[in-house]
């Protein structure tokens, strides 16, 4: 749901608001929208459990299995990039 919002602000702001939506082609109100969501995501990335929705979104896409640890993928890579070692 929508709710309307006054802000009072100098016109040279406020033209500069309405210029950067314009080259944005996006309403002001979504500009500061985007600004606010933008600013909550900054200071919540600081906390050690947030994921970004770039991250949550790949989430689940690979399912490796319980026999493929972090070992052993490491072990592979290794193996692919410098091949047999002894």
């Amino acid at each position: 749901m929508n709710t309307k919002l006054t802000l009072s602000m100098d016109t040279s702001v406020v033209a500069r608001a309405k210029q950067a939506a314009r080259a944005r082609n996006t309403s002001v109100s979504a500009m500061l929208a985007g600004l606010v969501c933008g600013l909550d995501a900054l200071d919540h990335s600081h906390h050690a459990d947030f994921i970004g929705p770039l991250t949550r979104s790949a989430t689940g896409l690979i399912e490796l299995g319980p026999s493929h640890s972090d070992a052993d993928l490491l072990s592979d890579a290794l193996w692919e990039r410098y091949g047999e070692t002894e």
